[in-house]
């Protein structure tokens, strides 16, 4: 899921939704399959024509065409405020089904659970549910941990018979006809399972498809798999828990399963979940979700707080066929010591709900630290880099939202608290889809204009063409803009252009943008979501320092005055929050110098640097996951990029990128007059 700042169209939106009831038809496209907002985002607020859940938790959400179904240890429910007529309290326990259209309660739908539910997952017959939990019963009859139910009435499915299931059940998914199983159990139905099993749909009956062993534990307690999720395609499933080994190898409470004639390991193992959290907890995970497309997946976890650099009350991205014994995470956002539960991950957002108070919060001790941003019990992050996103709902955050459910219509949500987006909403709400989401921003590719500030110490912007084997001839820009906001250029210390804004440093420490159509530039906007809590003042001091500036895939890339090192922020252009930590890409390497930088530039393949000899050069730019950087040896001058004295020694050295990815302005620039003074544009 991948989610921006909703724009003017979509917050217009969020004043009607209050009087919108969830459609009808808004389940999944295939029972157990993938769940798609495909490029929308959610309002803020959610719709009317929810049911109410008047005790307990709701600990997960399916739905099968207009049926929703929730679990939990629940006993009182009521149909929507929206449904005419009286409003009785029913009992339900564990186990409720209601309309989405109308938000009434199924009446004929009744479980008799005895238990808590805690894992669903849609038949493939379209007509009834797999049910896993603690219970001891359903429908009147001994069924403990694991059952069928029908969705017209909740009565059991007979032939649906697994036996005695050792422990208890917490996931559940149905994929090529089989039913994936994890939780605390060491047997089902008579036969030896550890943690995860696969089993028969029709009959339940454990099937030998699943026969790797799953040991161990991340401190103490009982292995068990907590959550698992598969690739849309079906080739891996990961799973998170309270395990360590997996077939004898090192596979600390997060494994990787390559999935075809039989199930096994995929060569994916990390130690980056091994450091002890709180004592309080058995294992510090919490919920695990695969990106619709299958690349990558998130894992959330809880423990307290561990640091800057641990795994404990973070929300981490992994890329799913990375091979290797120490995988690390694409990246990693932090809470500064609060749990988050659940996540789903769409094409635009990464959405995470617990009881956190703050993201991009590395140095807070269960306050907010410096860049600190605050999102109450819910949030929506960039899959780019995990830094939160302008949408902010707030809820009460209570333990936390336990489970999410992303469909084409919006997101449901539920939790164990009344209050969602400054609206009642009793453990269960619903997002709706208001408007295409922000998708993440393009890179730059070539032939495209390319711009550098201040060559040689003047105050001019200078154009020319580049392609992918030559520069073209230079040609000094007369820039326009508001009276008395036409930046000295050489006071920009790094600059670069995303989607139509060109973000400028400058030597004061500050970060802006504004709109940049090749001449005329726009208003100055600070760009400091960062700062509205604590100041983020060592990002401010590299910009002060900075020599060279370029952004790519949710990361500004920059170099600093008296550093040899290459090294980037995370930054989201959609929310604008700048990442709280500094993180290094590369130092010196053959060919490429980071203290002798003067303006950077990046496309998907290619590195380009100014120098102080006036010239050009470029080095292949590798990136292998979330990691980037150049690759020694590769340096090559750029054809014709010298002409005049350092031409291209300048900070500031920006590729056009307007807001449809055109990589050169519609109307051509219009040389400065001969008659002005040659060592400034005329303002």
């Amino acid at each position: 899921m991948n989610v921006v700042a909703l724009g003017a169209a979509a917050l217009t939106g969020l004043l009607l939704v209050s009087s919108v009831s969830p459609a009808a038809g808004a389940g999944r496209a295939v029972p157990g399959g993938p769940a798609d907002l495909g490029d929308l985002a959610v309002a803020e607020q959610p719709a009317a024509g929810t049911p109410e859940v008047l005790d307990g938790r709701v600990y997960v959400v399916e739905q099968v065409g207009d049926t929703v179904v929730l679990g939990g240890s629940f006993t009182r429910v009521r149909d929507a405020e929206t449904v005419v007529g009286t409003r009785p309290v029913l009992v339900r326990r564990g186990l409720v089904a209601f309309s989405a259209s109308t938000g009434q309660v199924v009446r004929e739908f009744d479980a008799r659970v005895v238990g808590e539910v805690r894992a669903l997952a849609p038949a493939a017959d379209g007509r009834s549910m797999y049910v896993g939990g603690t219970f001891t019963a359903v429908d009147g009859r001994p069924r403990g941990r694991l059952a069928r139910v029908d969705l017209a009435d909740g009565s059991l499915v007979g032939s649906f018979r697994p036996g005695r299931v050792a422990g208890k059940v917490r996931d559940l998914a149905l994929r090529d006809g089989r039913l994936w199983v994890g939780g605390a159990f060491t047997h089902i139905g008579g036969r030896h399972r550890v943690a995860l099993a696969t089993l028969g749909p029709q009959t339940g009956r454990a099937t030998p498809y699943m026969s790797l062993g799953v040991r161990g534990h991340h401190r103490r307690g009982v292995t068990q798999v907590l959550k698992l999720d598969l690739t849309p395609d079906g080739s891996r499933l990961v799973a998170v828990g309270n395990f360590a080994r997996l077939q004898g190898k090192r596979s600390h409470q997060l494994l990787v399963l390559r999935l075809g004639r039989t199930a096994r390991p995929a060569g994916f193992r990390t130690r980056f979940f091994e450091p002890p959290c709180s004592r309080a907890y058995d294992s510090s995970m919490r919920d695990v979700d695969v990106s619709p497309d299958g690349r990558f997946f998130v894992v959330t976890t809880t423990g307290g707080y561990g640091g800057g650099n641990g795994p404990c009350d973070s929300v981490s991205r992994f890329e799913t066929h990375t091979r290797g014994d120490r995988v690390q995470p694409t990246w990693v956002d932090r809470t500064g010591g609060d749990t988050s539960y659940a996540v789903e991950v769409t094409r635009s957002a990464v959405y995470v709900g617990g009881h956190q108070r703050w993201w991009n919060n590395p140095g807070g001790r269960n306050g907010p630290g410096p860049g600190a941003v605050a999102r109450q019990g819910i949030a929506a992050l960039d899959p780019l880099n995990g830094l939160p996103l302008s949408w902010d709902p707030g809820r009460d955050r209570g333990v936390g939202v336990f489970d999410f459910l992303a469909t084409d219509r919006g997101l449901w949500v539920v939790s164990d608290t009344t209050r969602i987006g400054g609206l009642q909403r009793h453990r269960v709400a619903f997002l709706p889809a208001v408007g295409p989401a922000e998708l993440p921003s393009r890179t730059a590719a070539l032939p495209a204009e390319v711009y550098v500030a201040a060559p040689a110490g003047r105050d001019v912007l200078v154009r020319r063409g580049l392609s992918a084997t030559s520069a073209g001839a230079p040609s000094e820009v007369a820039t326009d803009g508001p009276p008395g906001e036409v930046p000295d250029w050489r006071r920009v210390r790094g600059a670069f252009m995303v989607d139509g804004w060109l973000y400028l440093a400058h030597a004061d420490g500050s970060f802006s943008r504004r709109t940049f159509d090749g001449t005329t530039l726009g208003p100055a906007e600070a760009v400091a979501a960062q700062d509205r809590i604590r100041p983020l003042t060592a990002w401010h001091a590299d910009a002060r320092a900075a020599t060279g500036m370029a952004y790519q895939d949710g990361r500004i890339y920059y170099t600093r005055a008296g550093s040899d090192a290459l090294v980037y922020r995370y930054f989201s252009p959609a929310s604008g929050v700048v990442g709280a930590e500094r993180h290094v890409a590369s130092g010196r390497v053959p060919g490429f110098r980071p203290g002798r930088v003067r303006g950077l530039a990046l496309t998907r393949t290619h590195l380009y640097i100014g120098g102080p000899d006036g010239a050009l050069r470029r080095l292949t730019w590798r990136t292998q996951g979330g990691a980037a950087k150049p690759v020694g040896g590769t340096a090559r001058r750029v054809p014709g990029s010298v002409a005049g004295p350092a031409t291209w020694a300048g900070r500031a050295l920006f590729l056009f990128q307007g807001p449809d990815g055109a990589t050169a302005p519609e109307e051509p620039t219009t040389a400065p007059d001969s008659r002005a003074d040659p060592g400034r544009s005329p303002r």
